[in-house]
């Protein structure tokens, strides 16, 4: 009886059994985020990896040369580098929060049990940033706004849009004064990840136009009010392009305008215009609300009337007081002074009654005078 052997080769690592090699490509990665460099290396079969590790180029002081430093040596956070390859080819490295100081070359090394290897060739990591582009960043309300932003790296990463910490839904959109701030873009899931602020600047016409005097009411006749125009612009509005009218008619240009002993012919409508060279719908001038002054002053051209005119002794005659005043008199006060018919002198001053009109029912002799 004929017996059989069965023999079985097994063949360790390395995995590939060939030669001694490492693979791995370059890699860019966005500041502040946790990238993974792949990387896979060969040994000649029949031995065992017994050590690995990472290195970068590092100037050493000591001996003015630029020699390769373990990253375990380097002067980083901890945990900042993370080996998660095994020792059986794969050689991949984890770099979390990745710093422009981390850009550069890497290389990898390992130690068998027959030799050591180190790549020939270096991994490069380049490091960039998100950059926010608004276009434009300076805008005129109602026009558009597109907000752009460059990754650096050819990989697709999703972003989003803030603007002062709030989230901006959409990338293009027309300009609204409320959409002026500073605004950045973010690596989606990953917000920390973002790029410095860039300021949308939403330039607009004069809004809320207002128009205040001072003292608000009860301006006298030979007392000084002062007007005074304000609004809301962005550009701000100069004190030189607001305009003071009166009754439609200009009276000056300047935020500011002081009336000094007013009279009643400053009475009338009064309103403010203002303009910062931007329109709104094609308007560029804007009004305030019309404010009413009202000055008010005592009694003046006051006269008084006679009917009848020519009056006889035993007639009916009415007296009428006018005057000019604002508010209206609204107290008439009559006084007598009587004529001394021998010696043509006037008498004492007597009152003679009170309202507007003063009726006399039969005139006598005795009414005679001023």
């Amino acid at each position: 009886m004929e017996s059989c052997v069965l023999i079985i080769l097994v063949a360790m690592p390395g995995v590939w059994g060939g030669a001694w090699g490492v693979t791995f490509g370059d890699l860019c990665a966005l500041k502040g985020t946790s990238v993974v460099m792949n990387c896979s290396y060969d040994y000649p079969s029949g031995y065992s990896v017994t050590n690995v590790g990472w290195s970068r180029p590092h100037y050493a002081a000591a001996s003015g040369k630029w020699r390769l430093f373990f990253l375990s040596r380097l002067p980083t956070p901890p945990v900042h580098f993370e080996y998660v390859g095994d020792y059986n080819g794969n050689c991949n490295l984890k770099i979390h929060d990745v710093q422009r100081t981390d850009e550069g070359n890497y290389y990898f090394s390992f130690v068998t049990t027959l030799d050591r290897y180190t790549s020939t060739t270096p991994a490069r990591l380049s490091v960039k940033e998100l950059t926010a582009i608004v276009r434009p960043s300076t805008v005129a309300e109602g026009d558009d706004v597109s907000l752009t932003c460059v990754l650096g790296c050819p990989a697709r990463t999703a972003v989003v849009w803030f603007r002062d910490g709030q989230r901006v839904l959409k990338p293009v959109f027309q300009a609204r004064r409320e959409d002026a701030g500073r605004y950045y873009c973010a690596v989606l899931g990953q917000e920390t990840v973002r790029s410095a602020s860039v300021v949308l600047n939403v330039q607009y016409a004069p809004k809320n136009v207002t128009l205040s005097v001072s003292p608000p009411r009860g301006v006298v006749q030979g007392s000084s009010v002062a007007f005074a125009c304000a609004s809301d612009a962005n550009p701000p509005v100069t004190p030189t392009a607001y305009s003071l009218y009166k009754d439609g008619q200009f009276v000056s240009a300047g935020q500011s305008h002081t009336v000094l002993g007013v009279q009643p012919s400053h009475s009338g409508l009064y309103r403010c215009q203002a303009w910062n060279n931007v329109s709104w719908r094609g308007v560029d001038l804007m009004n305030s609300t019309e404010i009413r002054l009202d000055v008010q002053y005592g009694p003046a051209y006051i006269s008084v009337s006679l009917e009848p005119q020519h009056a006889v002794e035993g007639s009916r005659v009415n007296l009428t007081c006018s005057a000019v005043a604002n508010p209206a008199a609204d107290n008439y006060t009559w006084w007598h002074k009587r004529t001394d018919s021998a010696s043509s002198s006037p008498g004492p001053m007597l009152w003679a009654g009170s309202g507007r009109v003063l009726t006399l029912p039969a005139v006598e002799a005795s009414h005679a005078g001023l």
